[in-house]
């Protein structure tokens, strides 16, 4: 274990100078770009409202003709103003109202001045759409004014149908608005019941120390319990709604059921034998407690990258180049637009502030024809930086994963390869984690950098067959794409699974990654039926554990979400469900990392040793009595 050098220290150059140019694209991102922007709406003319200068103080997007918008093209075709406040009450012009109290509430584009114009005046500039006919009482979502109410009382049906039209839209954003609202009023409770799985989790792990056997059969039998309340509980939500989602739900839960008590009772041998190998690798992490803890730290990390990762990405987002366009206002004379040294027609680019101040129409802003945002489209070079980014965020958290396993292998080879288990390292964690940065940093990149391709592959295939219009085709056609995505995920498996046993082998020889990885399969294809069959079974009794936890914590947040009484219970329910169980991956890790060490460690002490005074078995008596049965 000590006498060891720096391995695979290419590779370890390759990453550090990719990590440099991964960083300098984070920098350019963070001069460049600005999150505010990507969330700020933007008027016509191009300005963010809330941000830029002359529209600071007017947070809020108003929509002169909600009808118009397409959720599917990403646009809407109408004129879009900043304001200070959405509308507070609905209104319609009317040539019969008092001037004043049409100048005072009336909606203009900026530049559009009505103080000294006439009721006539007024009328010619809303029908060429420089003022809004009118508007409704709204409310804001995303800094989008909406009406709440269509006002049917003051305004005839015809235009009220038109106005449904941008129900989808109304409801669409609603609904999004209130699931965040929800995610963000409830988030400390999320975090105390995902909190509490923790807890959960290292109480489980720890009595597995003593009562393997009881306790595995305990999570088998809670964890078809939950699964079946659960059912019910879909059950009756399905009674009560009558939605296909809630029928799905429960079949997809009773069938998870039965699956579970066909495999326990048809390999309750082999789970015996598991459950023995599971209190074995408890031992080693009772002989060194601080290892619980370690995948906090590479865990930290990771949600500290997956930060950063993600508002790179939103900064890249918000890198935009305006597109503007010259177009004709319905109902008006182009011609009466006159522009100083310009000669633009419909369609043709145009600046905003080169059009406003070179054009006038009647001695004032052109209304006839403007100049209007057409689209907002990242440069071309932004597609190289996302891929750059999006292949340095896979590798950078594979990598530290694997620091993370390495560290975990190191300790527990250390505890195994001491005779006398009480002479094991308080710091051992710390000692293996030194000799993992210090030594075999290139090794874990050229590992993660093998998962990162596999990834890649994977995700450009799924992007690939995501852009594919066509979904039918013909019988080879569907067999490809059924295969390919099939092939590539059993190629990750493979290479996971190589990876990890080779970073065991580095971990207790330190060699480079080819080296570890031919080792470990050559010692695992000696020992095939063994390893194929404790590893397996000892997998998915760990996941019974993870499964119970997630289900425990499931169950304890829908009963308090539920019993609020709001159609977005659904939200923190299943973020507590999904961070539980990454909470809970995360603990059971380490006894899956000591379980397959252990194991890898057996088999070489049993090739290299005989039990000789001269050559020693290192593993234990329970180890031996166990292994030498299978």
């Amino acid at each position: 274990m000590k006498r060891r050098s720096c391995t695979d220290l290419t590779c370890l150059v390759i990453f550090l100078l990719f990590i440099v140019v991964w960083f300098s694209l984070g920098i350019y991102a963070l001069s460049s770009g600005n999150v505010k922007r990507l969330l700020a709406p933007t008027d016509s003319s191009g300005r963010k409202c809330g941000l830029d200068a002359d529209v600071a103080d007017k947070p809020f997007l108003f929509f002169f003709d909600l009808t118009t918008c397409d959720l599917d093209e990403n646009r809407c075709d109408t004129p879009q103003v900043c304001l200070e406040k959405c509308p507070d009450t609905n209104w319609r012009f009317d040539t019969d109202q008092p001037l004043e109290e049409i100048r005072k509430k009336i909606i203009c584009r900026p530049g559009v001045n009505v103080t000294h114009k006439s009721v006539l005046e007024i009328e010619a500039l809303i029908n060429v759409t420089a003022c809004a006919p009118m508007y409704f009482k709204g409310k804001s979502i995303v800094h989008r004014c909406f009406p709440l109410d269509l006002g049917t009382g003051f305004i005839d049906d015809v235009i009220i149908e038109k106005i449904k039209k941008s129900e989808t839209i109304i409801k669409t954003l609603a609904y999004a608005q209130g699931v965040f609202d929800k995610v963000k009023s409830s988030s400390g409770s999320v975090m105390g019941i995902i909190v509490g799985g923790a807890v959960m989790c290292i109480i489980y792990m720890l009595i597995l120390r003593w009562l393997a056997v009881p306790v595995v059969c305990v999570t088998i039998i809670a964890v078809c319990g939950l699964l079946i309340c659960l059912a019910c509980l879909s059950y009756q939500s399905y009674a009560k709604t009558s939605s296909a989602l809630w029928l799905i739900t429960m079949i997809i839960l009773i069938c998870t059921v039965l699956v579970i008590i066909i495999v326990t009772v048809c390999m309750w041998s082999k789970v015996y034998l598991a459950c023995q190998l599971i209190k074995e690798a408890s031992k080693a992490i009772m002989s060194v407690l601080s290892s619980i803890f370690f995948p906090i730290i590479p865990w930290l990390f990771q949600i500290a990258l997956l930060f950063y990762f993600f508002y790179i990405v939103f900064l890249f987002m918000s890198i935009k180049r305006q597109t503007f366009a010259i177009e004709h206002s319905p109902n008006g004379f182009p011609d009466d637009c006159k522009c100083q040294n310009f000669n633009y027609t419909v369609k043709s680019s145009c600046d905003p502030e080169i059009f406003n101040s070179k054009c006038e129409e009647n001695g004032g802003i052109c209304v006839s024809t403007v100049c209007r945002l057409q689209k907002e489209n990242s440069p071309s070079a932004i597609g190289l930086a996302y891929f750059i980014h999006i292949v340095g965020g896979i590798w950078i958290c594979i990598f530290l994963s694997a620091i993370g396993d390495m560290t975990l292998a190191g300790t527990f080879a250390s505890w195994y390869w001491t005779i006398n288990k009480h002479d094991v390292s308080f710091f051992t964690v710390s000692e293996s984690l030194w000799r993992t940065v210090r030594y075999h940093p290139g090794t874990v990149a050229f590992g993660s950098f093998l998962l990162t391709i596999c990834r890649l592959f994977r995700l450009l295939i799924d992007i690939l067959e995501g852009l594919s219009e066509d979904n039918s085709g013909d019988c080879c056609t569907g067999f490809v794409r059924c295969i390919v995505p099939c092939l590539l995920a059993l190629l990750e498996r493979f290479v996971k699974f190589m990876t990890g046993n080779a970073y065991i082998i580095c971990a207790i020889y330190g060699k480079g990654l080819c080296d570890s990885a031919g080792e470990a399969l050559s010692l695992i294809m000696r020992n095939l039926a063994r390893t194929t069959i404790l590893n397996k079974v000892v997998g998915w009794v760990l996941l019974g554990g993870k499964v119970l936890v997630t289900c425990a914590m499931v169950a304890i947040a829908w009963a308090h979400y539920k019993s609020q009484d709001d159609q977005f219970w659904w939200a923190p329910t299943v973020l507590v469900g999904v961070g539980t169980f990454i909470v809970a991956s995360v603990f059971f890790s380490v006894h899956s990392m000591a379980v397959d060490t252990i194991f890898l460690c057996f088999l070489e002490d049993s090739e290299r040793n005989d039990g000789t005074e001269e050559r020693p078995y290192y593993m234990s008596r329970g180890i031996a009595k166990l292994l030498t049965k299978t």
